[in-house]
Protein backbone atom coordinates (compact mmCIF):
# COMPACT_ATOMS: atom_id res chain seq x y z
CA UNK A 1 0.00 0.00 0.00
CA UNK A 2 1.29 3.43 -0.91
CA UNK A 3 2.27 5.90 1.83
CA UNK A 4 1.18 8.90 -0.25
CA UNK A 5 -0.50 11.41 2.05
CA UNK A 6 -3.43 13.29 0.54
CA UNK A 7 -4.99 16.41 2.11
CA UNK A 8 -7.67 15.44 4.63
CA UNK A 9 -10.22 17.85 3.12
CA UNK A 10 -9.66 16.34 -0.34
CA UNK A 11 -10.21 12.81 1.01
CA UNK A 12 -13.40 13.87 2.77
CA UNK A 13 -14.76 15.49 -0.38
CA UNK A 14 -13.97 12.45 -2.53
CA UNK A 15 -15.50 10.08 0.05
CA UNK A 16 -18.73 12.06 -0.16
CA UNK A 17 -18.58 12.23 -3.94
CA UNK A 18 -17.76 8.56 -4.61
CA UNK A 19 -19.30 6.66 -1.72
CA UNK A 20 -18.57 2.93 -2.12
CA UNK A 21 -16.17 3.66 -4.97
CA UNK A 22 -13.83 5.70 -2.77
CA UNK A 23 -11.45 2.89 -1.74
CA UNK A 24 -10.99 1.74 -5.35
CA UNK A 25 -10.40 5.35 -6.39
CA UNK A 26 -7.62 5.81 -3.82
CA UNK A 27 -6.06 2.47 -4.71
CA UNK A 28 -5.97 3.47 -8.38
CA UNK A 29 -4.67 6.93 -7.52
CA UNK A 30 -1.74 5.31 -5.71
CA UNK A 31 -0.83 3.34 -8.84
CA UNK A 32 0.87 4.35 -12.08
CA UNK A 33 -0.61 6.50 -14.82
CA UNK A 34 -1.45 5.13 -18.27
CA UNK A 35 0.62 6.48 -21.16
CA UNK A 36 -1.23 7.87 -24.15
CA UNK A 37 -0.32 9.77 -27.28
CA UNK A 38 -2.22 11.47 -30.09
CA UNK A 39 -1.00 11.06 -33.66
CA UNK A 40 -0.58 13.97 -36.07
CA UNK A 41 -2.80 13.22 -39.11
CA UNK A 42 -0.67 15.56 -41.25
CA UNK A 43 2.57 13.68 -40.46
CA UNK A 44 1.58 10.05 -40.60
CA UNK A 45 3.72 7.30 -39.12
CA UNK A 46 3.13 3.57 -38.70
CA UNK A 47 5.14 3.55 -35.47
CA UNK A 48 2.11 3.00 -33.22
CA UNK A 49 -0.17 0.99 -35.49
CA UNK A 50 -0.28 -1.90 -33.01
CA UNK A 51 -1.12 0.30 -30.01
CA UNK A 52 -4.58 0.22 -28.42
CA UNK A 53 -7.11 2.86 -29.50
CA UNK A 54 -8.37 5.62 -27.20
CA UNK A 55 -12.14 5.09 -27.71
CA UNK A 56 -13.12 8.76 -27.92
CA UNK A 57 -10.24 10.04 -30.08
CA UNK A 58 -9.64 9.09 -33.72
CA UNK A 59 -5.88 9.48 -33.45
CA UNK A 60 -5.46 8.62 -29.76
CA UNK A 61 -3.38 5.61 -28.72
CA UNK A 62 -2.56 3.89 -25.42
CA UNK A 63 1.00 2.66 -25.08
CA UNK A 64 1.76 -0.53 -23.16
CA UNK A 65 4.75 1.17 -21.54
CA UNK A 66 6.24 4.64 -21.48
CA UNK A 67 9.21 4.94 -23.86
CA UNK A 68 11.88 7.63 -23.75
CA UNK A 69 10.16 10.25 -25.89
CA UNK A 70 13.23 12.49 -25.61
CA UNK A 71 15.22 10.04 -27.71
CA UNK A 72 12.57 9.47 -30.37
CA UNK A 73 13.30 11.68 -33.42
CA UNK A 74 9.69 11.25 -34.60
CA UNK A 75 8.48 12.94 -31.42
CA UNK A 76 10.65 15.98 -32.22
CA UNK A 77 9.42 15.89 -35.81
CA UNK A 78 5.87 16.44 -34.55
CA UNK A 79 4.39 13.12 -35.68
CA UNK A 80 2.63 12.75 -32.32
CA UNK A 81 1.92 14.54 -29.05
CA UNK A 82 2.07 12.95 -25.59
CA UNK A 83 -1.31 13.72 -24.02
CA UNK A 84 -3.52 12.46 -21.22
CA UNK A 85 -6.28 10.35 -22.74
CA UNK A 86 -9.25 11.93 -20.93
CA UNK A 87 -8.42 15.39 -22.25
CA UNK A 88 -8.71 14.01 -25.79
CA UNK A 89 -12.50 13.99 -25.24
CA UNK A 90 -12.37 17.56 -26.52
CA UNK A 91 -12.70 15.90 -29.93
CA UNK A 92 -16.26 14.76 -29.15
CA UNK A 93 -17.25 18.25 -28.00
CA UNK A 94 -15.70 19.92 -31.05
CA UNK A 95 -17.43 17.55 -33.48
CA UNK A 96 -20.77 18.29 -31.82
CA UNK A 97 -20.13 22.06 -31.90
CA UNK A 98 -19.11 21.96 -35.58
CA UNK A 99 -21.29 19.13 -36.84
CA UNK A 100 -21.38 20.65 -40.35
CA UNK A 101 -17.56 20.75 -40.48
CA UNK A 102 -17.68 24.32 -41.76
CA UNK A 103 -14.90 26.94 -41.60
CA UNK A 104 -14.78 28.31 -38.06
CA UNK A 105 -12.83 30.71 -35.89
CA UNK A 106 -11.67 28.94 -32.74
CA UNK A 107 -10.01 30.29 -29.59
CA UNK A 108 -8.04 28.14 -27.17
CA UNK A 109 -8.01 30.62 -24.32
CA UNK A 110 -5.62 28.89 -21.87
CA UNK A 111 -3.59 26.93 -24.37
CA UNK A 112 -0.11 26.05 -23.06
CA UNK A 113 1.55 23.67 -23.45
CA UNK A 114 -0.49 23.07 -26.62
CA UNK A 115 -2.03 19.61 -26.41
CA UNK A 116 -5.58 20.73 -27.02
CA UNK A 117 -4.52 23.35 -29.60
CA UNK A 118 -2.74 20.75 -31.70
CA UNK A 119 -5.75 18.48 -31.28
CA UNK A 120 -8.05 21.23 -32.56
CA UNK A 121 -5.74 21.82 -35.52
CA UNK A 122 -6.11 18.13 -36.39
CA UNK A 123 -9.90 18.52 -36.44
CA UNK A 124 -10.17 21.88 -38.20
CA UNK A 125 -9.96 22.41 -41.94
CA UNK A 126 -7.37 24.72 -43.52
CA UNK A 127 -10.11 27.34 -44.06
CA UNK A 128 -10.57 27.62 -40.29
CA UNK A 129 -8.49 29.77 -37.93
CA UNK A 130 -7.20 28.87 -34.48
CA UNK A 131 -6.15 31.56 -32.01
CA UNK A 132 -4.07 29.89 -29.31
CA UNK A 133 -3.50 32.05 -26.24
CA UNK A 134 -1.18 31.86 -23.24
CA UNK A 135 -0.43 34.80 -20.96
CA UNK A 136 2.67 33.42 -19.16
CA UNK A 137 5.77 34.20 -21.33
CA UNK A 138 7.73 30.98 -20.69
CA UNK A 139 4.67 28.83 -21.22
CA UNK A 140 3.89 30.82 -24.37
CA UNK A 141 7.30 29.82 -25.78
CA UNK A 142 6.51 26.15 -25.18
CA UNK A 143 3.14 26.64 -26.84
CA UNK A 144 4.78 28.20 -29.90
CA UNK A 145 7.23 25.30 -30.11
CA UNK A 146 4.48 22.66 -30.04
CA UNK A 147 2.33 24.56 -32.54
CA UNK A 148 5.35 24.87 -34.85
CA UNK A 149 6.13 21.16 -34.62
CA UNK A 150 2.53 20.28 -35.52
CA UNK A 151 3.23 21.97 -38.83
CA UNK A 152 0.06 23.81 -39.90
CA UNK A 153 -0.28 27.43 -41.03
CA UNK A 154 -3.77 28.44 -39.87
CA UNK A 155 -2.76 29.47 -36.35
CA UNK A 156 -2.16 32.67 -34.40
CA UNK A 157 -0.45 32.44 -31.00
CA UNK A 158 -1.28 35.35 -28.69
CA UNK A 159 -0.13 36.41 -25.23
CA UNK A 160 -3.08 38.19 -23.67
CA UNK A 161 -5.19 38.39 -20.54
CA UNK A 162 -8.75 37.03 -20.74
CA UNK A 163 -10.23 40.53 -20.60
CA UNK A 164 -8.30 41.53 -23.72
CA UNK A 165 -10.60 39.31 -25.75
CA UNK A 166 -13.48 41.68 -25.05
CA UNK A 167 -12.01 43.60 -28.02
CA UNK A 168 -13.19 40.73 -30.22
CA UNK A 169 -16.83 40.89 -29.27
CA UNK A 170 -18.94 38.13 -30.86
CA UNK A 171 -16.00 37.01 -33.01
CA UNK A 172 -15.35 33.32 -32.31
CA UNK A 173 -17.50 30.36 -33.31
CA UNK A 174 -15.97 28.02 -30.72
CA UNK A 175 -13.96 28.81 -27.59
CA UNK A 176 -12.12 26.17 -25.61
CA UNK A 177 -11.45 26.98 -21.97
CA UNK A 178 -9.21 24.38 -20.39
CA UNK A 179 -9.34 26.35 -17.19
CA UNK A 180 -6.49 26.70 -14.69
CA UNK A 181 -7.74 24.61 -11.76
CA UNK A 182 -6.86 23.00 -8.43
CA UNK A 183 -5.32 20.08 -10.31
CA UNK A 184 -6.77 17.14 -8.39
CA UNK A 185 -6.89 15.10 -11.57
CA UNK A 186 -3.10 15.39 -11.79
CA UNK A 187 -2.37 13.83 -8.39
CA UNK A 188 -1.43 10.44 -9.83
CA UNK A 189 1.02 11.75 -12.46
CA UNK A 190 2.28 14.85 -10.61
CA UNK A 191 2.85 14.33 -6.89
CA UNK A 192 3.84 18.00 -6.48
CA UNK A 193 0.23 18.91 -7.23
CA UNK A 194 -0.79 17.22 -3.97
CA UNK A 195 1.28 19.62 -1.88
CA UNK A 196 -0.11 22.63 -3.75
CA UNK A 197 -3.75 21.71 -3.08
CA UNK A 198 -5.84 23.58 -0.54
CA UNK A 199 -9.47 24.55 -0.03
CA UNK A 200 -8.49 28.19 -0.46
CA UNK A 201 -6.87 27.36 -3.81
CA UNK A 202 -10.05 25.59 -4.94
CA UNK A 203 -12.09 28.70 -4.11
CA UNK A 204 -9.58 30.98 -5.83
CA UNK A 205 -9.61 28.83 -8.97
CA UNK A 206 -13.40 28.88 -9.08
CA UNK A 207 -13.43 32.68 -8.98
CA UNK A 208 -10.77 32.96 -11.68
CA UNK A 209 -12.61 30.46 -13.88
CA UNK A 210 -15.80 32.54 -13.73
CA UNK A 211 -13.84 35.58 -14.85
CA UNK A 212 -12.45 33.66 -17.83
CA UNK A 213 -15.92 32.40 -18.72
CA UNK A 214 -17.31 35.95 -18.68
CA UNK A 215 -14.72 37.26 -21.14
CA UNK A 216 -15.06 34.19 -23.32
CA UNK A 217 -18.82 34.74 -23.45
CA UNK A 218 -18.26 38.30 -24.70
CA UNK A 219 -15.93 37.09 -27.48
CA UNK A 220 -18.30 34.31 -28.60
CA UNK A 221 -20.69 34.65 -31.52
CA UNK A 222 -24.43 34.24 -30.97
CA UNK A 223 -25.07 30.54 -31.42
CA UNK A 224 -21.41 29.77 -30.76
CA UNK A 225 -20.05 27.18 -28.34
CA UNK A 226 -17.79 27.11 -25.29
CA UNK A 227 -16.03 23.85 -24.50
CA UNK A 228 -15.26 24.09 -20.78
CA UNK A 229 -12.86 21.64 -19.15
CA UNK A 230 -10.74 21.18 -16.03
CA UNK A 231 -8.56 18.49 -14.47
CA UNK A 232 -10.35 18.52 -11.11
CA UNK A 233 -13.25 16.75 -9.40
CA UNK A 234 -14.50 19.87 -7.60
CA UNK A 235 -18.13 20.77 -8.35
CA UNK A 236 -17.40 24.42 -7.52
CA UNK A 237 -14.89 24.46 -10.40
CA UNK A 238 -17.00 22.32 -12.72
CA UNK A 239 -20.81 22.11 -12.62
CA UNK A 240 -21.23 25.30 -10.60
CA UNK A 241 -19.20 27.26 -13.16
CA UNK A 242 -21.35 25.85 -15.95
CA UNK A 243 -24.37 27.07 -13.99
CA UNK A 244 -22.71 30.50 -13.83
CA UNK A 245 -22.25 30.46 -17.61
CA UNK A 246 -25.95 29.70 -17.96
CA UNK A 247 -26.78 32.89 -16.04
CA UNK A 248 -24.78 34.80 -18.67
CA UNK A 249 -26.97 33.45 -21.45
CA UNK A 250 -25.71 29.99 -22.31
CA UNK A 251 -27.32 26.57 -22.53
CA UNK A 252 -25.62 23.29 -21.64
CA UNK A 253 -25.54 20.77 -24.50
CA UNK A 254 -25.40 17.07 -23.61
CA UNK A 255 -22.20 15.33 -24.69
CA UNK A 256 -22.17 11.74 -25.98
CA UNK A 257 -20.87 9.07 -23.59
CA UNK A 258 -18.55 7.03 -25.77
CA UNK A 259 -17.37 4.83 -22.90
CA UNK A 260 -19.54 3.37 -20.12
CA UNK A 261 -16.99 4.20 -17.41
CA UNK A 262 -17.35 7.95 -17.97
CA UNK A 263 -19.53 9.45 -15.24
CA UNK A 264 -22.29 11.99 -15.85
CA UNK A 265 -22.68 15.02 -13.62
CA UNK A 266 -25.57 17.48 -13.66
CA UNK A 267 -23.79 19.66 -16.22
CA UNK A 268 -21.09 17.60 -17.90
CA UNK A 269 -18.94 14.47 -17.92
CA UNK A 270 -16.41 13.45 -15.28
CA UNK A 271 -13.51 11.05 -15.79
CA UNK A 272 -12.31 9.06 -12.77
CA UNK A 273 -9.10 6.99 -13.01
CA UNK A 274 -10.70 3.94 -11.35
CA UNK A 275 -13.56 3.86 -13.87
CA UNK A 276 -11.88 4.67 -17.18
CA UNK A 277 -8.30 4.61 -18.48
CA UNK A 278 -7.47 8.26 -17.88
CA UNK A 279 -6.67 10.80 -15.21
CA UNK A 280 -9.27 13.07 -13.64
CA UNK A 281 -10.91 15.24 -16.31
CA UNK A 282 -14.16 17.22 -16.53
CA UNK A 283 -15.80 18.57 -19.67
CA UNK A 284 -18.99 20.40 -20.56
CA UNK A 285 -20.35 21.97 -23.77
CA UNK A 286 -22.31 25.23 -23.74
CA UNK A 287 -24.05 27.19 -26.49
CA UNK A 288 -24.65 30.95 -26.51
CA UNK A 289 -28.27 31.78 -27.28
CA UNK A 290 -27.92 35.54 -27.57
CA UNK A 291 -29.43 37.01 -30.76
CA UNK A 292 -27.15 40.06 -30.83
CA UNK A 293 -25.42 40.49 -34.19
CA UNK A 294 -22.01 42.10 -34.06
CA UNK A 295 -18.57 41.43 -35.48
CA UNK A 296 -15.97 44.01 -34.49
CA UNK A 297 -12.96 42.49 -36.21
CA UNK A 298 -13.70 43.08 -39.87
CA UNK A 299 -11.73 46.22 -40.36
CA UNK A 300 -9.59 46.76 -43.43
CA UNK A 301 -6.05 45.65 -42.60
CA UNK A 302 -3.15 46.89 -44.67
CA UNK A 303 -3.24 45.43 -48.16
CA UNK A 304 -0.31 43.20 -49.14
CA UNK A 305 1.44 43.40 -52.46
CA UNK A 306 0.99 39.82 -53.63
CA UNK A 307 3.76 40.27 -56.20
CA UNK A 308 6.46 40.77 -53.53
CA UNK A 309 8.66 37.93 -52.30
CA UNK A 310 7.10 35.50 -54.76
CA UNK A 311 10.53 33.97 -55.38
CA UNK A 312 10.91 33.09 -51.67
CA UNK A 313 7.38 31.67 -51.53
CA UNK A 314 8.02 29.53 -54.60
CA UNK A 315 11.35 28.28 -53.27
CA UNK A 316 10.16 27.20 -49.83
CA UNK A 317 6.42 26.42 -50.13
CA UNK A 318 4.73 23.51 -51.85
CA UNK A 319 1.74 25.59 -53.00
CA UNK A 320 3.03 29.18 -52.98
CA UNK A 321 -0.05 30.52 -54.74
CA UNK A 322 -2.05 29.89 -51.53
CA UNK A 323 0.11 32.29 -49.47
CA UNK A 324 1.21 35.88 -49.27
CA UNK A 325 4.49 36.93 -47.67
CA UNK A 326 4.60 39.79 -45.18
CA UNK A 327 7.54 41.42 -43.43
CA UNK A 328 7.68 41.74 -39.65
CA UNK A 329 10.88 43.45 -38.66
CA UNK A 330 13.64 41.46 -40.35
CA UNK A 331 11.45 38.35 -40.57
CA UNK A 332 9.39 37.12 -43.50
CA UNK A 333 6.12 35.34 -42.68
CA UNK A 334 3.80 33.40 -44.98
CA UNK A 335 0.09 33.88 -44.31
CA UNK A 336 -2.62 31.72 -45.95
CA UNK A 337 -4.57 33.98 -48.30
CA UNK A 338 -7.91 32.51 -47.27
CA UNK A 339 -7.57 33.69 -43.64
CA UNK A 340 -4.98 36.46 -44.03
CA UNK A 341 -7.44 39.27 -43.39
CA UNK A 342 -8.58 37.72 -40.11
CA UNK A 343 -5.00 37.12 -38.94
CA UNK A 344 -3.91 40.67 -39.69
CA UNK A 345 -6.98 42.18 -38.06
CA UNK A 346 -6.38 40.17 -34.89
CA UNK A 347 -2.89 41.62 -34.83
CA UNK A 348 -4.36 45.11 -34.49
CA UNK A 349 -6.06 44.31 -31.16
CA UNK A 350 -4.02 41.50 -29.56
CA UNK A 351 -0.39 40.79 -28.70
CA UNK A 352 0.53 38.30 -31.43
CA UNK A 353 3.62 36.16 -30.83
CA UNK A 354 3.33 33.85 -33.84
CA UNK A 355 1.19 33.60 -36.95
CA UNK A 356 1.18 31.63 -40.18
CA UNK A 357 4.57 30.16 -41.09
CA UNK A 358 7.88 31.87 -40.38
CA UNK A 359 9.88 31.62 -43.61
CA UNK A 360 13.12 33.20 -42.42
CA UNK A 361 15.01 36.46 -42.61
CA UNK A 362 17.46 38.30 -44.84
CA UNK A 363 21.07 38.68 -43.75
CA UNK A 364 22.54 41.12 -46.21
CA UNK A 365 21.66 39.70 -49.62
CA UNK A 366 21.31 36.16 -48.29
CA UNK A 367 18.01 34.67 -47.13
CA UNK A 368 18.27 32.38 -44.09
CA UNK A 369 15.32 29.94 -43.96
CA UNK A 370 13.68 29.46 -40.55
CA UNK A 371 13.38 26.14 -38.75
CA UNK A 372 9.59 26.60 -38.82
CA UNK A 373 9.25 26.12 -42.56
CA UNK A 374 11.54 23.06 -42.54
CA UNK A 375 9.09 21.12 -40.33
CA UNK A 376 5.88 22.62 -41.73
CA UNK A 377 3.51 20.48 -43.78
CA UNK A 378 3.51 23.17 -46.50
CA UNK A 379 7.27 23.02 -47.14
CA UNK A 380 8.39 22.58 -50.76
CA UNK A 381 8.88 18.84 -51.30
CA UNK A 382 11.55 19.42 -53.95
CA UNK A 383 14.06 20.85 -51.44
CA UNK A 384 17.06 18.47 -51.19
CA UNK A 385 16.92 16.16 -48.18
CA UNK A 386 19.35 14.13 -46.10
CA UNK A 387 17.98 10.95 -44.48
CA UNK A 388 19.52 10.28 -41.06
CA UNK A 389 19.52 7.04 -39.09
CA UNK A 390 18.40 7.20 -35.47
CA UNK A 391 21.88 7.76 -34.04
CA UNK A 392 22.63 10.59 -36.46
CA UNK A 393 19.15 12.04 -35.95
CA UNK A 394 19.76 12.26 -32.19
CA UNK A 395 23.11 13.94 -32.89
CA UNK A 396 21.33 16.41 -35.16
CA UNK A 397 18.71 17.08 -32.45
CA UNK A 398 21.54 17.90 -30.05
CA UNK A 399 22.55 20.66 -32.50
CA UNK A 400 25.86 18.86 -33.07
CA UNK A 401 27.63 18.30 -36.43
CA UNK A 402 26.42 15.37 -38.52
CA UNK A 403 27.77 13.86 -41.72
CA UNK A 404 25.49 14.58 -44.68
CA UNK A 405 25.53 11.74 -47.18
CA UNK A 406 24.36 13.74 -50.18
CA UNK A 407 25.74 15.24 -53.36
CA UNK A 408 23.53 18.29 -52.88
CA UNK A 409 25.04 21.56 -51.71
CA UNK A 410 23.46 24.43 -49.84
CA UNK A 411 20.28 24.24 -47.76
CA UNK A 412 19.02 20.69 -47.22
CA UNK A 413 16.37 19.24 -44.90
CA UNK A 414 17.48 16.63 -42.38
CA UNK A 415 14.96 13.78 -42.17
CA UNK A 416 14.40 10.63 -40.15
CA UNK A 417 12.14 7.90 -41.51
CA UNK A 418 10.87 10.42 -44.05
CA UNK A 419 9.91 13.10 -41.50
CA UNK A 420 11.55 16.52 -41.44
CA UNK A 421 13.74 17.49 -38.48
CA UNK A 422 15.28 20.79 -39.58
CA UNK A 423 17.93 22.46 -41.72
CA UNK A 424 21.45 21.46 -42.66
CA UNK A 425 23.64 23.66 -44.83
CA UNK A 426 25.89 21.32 -46.79
CA UNK A 427 29.29 22.40 -48.08
CA UNK A 428 32.14 20.53 -49.76
CA UNK A 429 33.89 19.43 -46.58
CA UNK A 430 31.29 19.82 -43.83
CA UNK A 431 27.67 20.60 -43.01
CA UNK A 432 26.34 23.19 -40.57
CA UNK A 433 23.52 22.18 -38.23
CA UNK A 434 20.75 24.79 -37.90
CA UNK A 435 18.55 22.99 -35.38
CA UNK A 436 17.32 25.60 -32.83
CA UNK A 437 19.67 25.70 -29.85
CA UNK A 438 16.78 26.33 -27.46
CA UNK A 439 15.06 23.10 -28.61
CA UNK A 440 18.10 20.83 -28.56
CA UNK A 441 18.27 17.58 -26.59
CA UNK A 442 20.36 18.11 -23.45
CA UNK A 443 19.81 14.75 -21.79
CA UNK A 444 22.53 12.12 -22.26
Amino acid sequence: MSNIKYPTAFLQRMQTQLGNGFDTFIETLNGSSPTSIRLNPYKKTAQFDAAAQVPWCTNGKYLAERPSFTFDPLFHAGTYYVQEAGSMYVEQAYKLANADNKPVRVLDMCAAPGGKSTHLLSLMGSDSLLVSNEIVPNRNKILQENITKWGTANTVVTQNKPEDFNRLKNFFDIILIDAPCSGEGLFRKDKDAIGEWSEDNVAMCSTRQKDILLHAYNALKPGGYIIYSTCTYEAVENDENVQYAETLGMQQIALPKVETGIASTDKGLQFYPHLVQSEGFYISLLQKHSTEEYDSIFINPKQIDSSSNTDILAKYLDKPEQFNAISKGDMLIALPKNIQRQIQAIGTVLNVRHSGVLLGNYKGKDFLPAHDIAINIHVNQSIPAVELNKEDAITFLRSEPVKANTSARGWCIAKHEGHNLGWLKVMDNRSNNYYPKEWRILKR
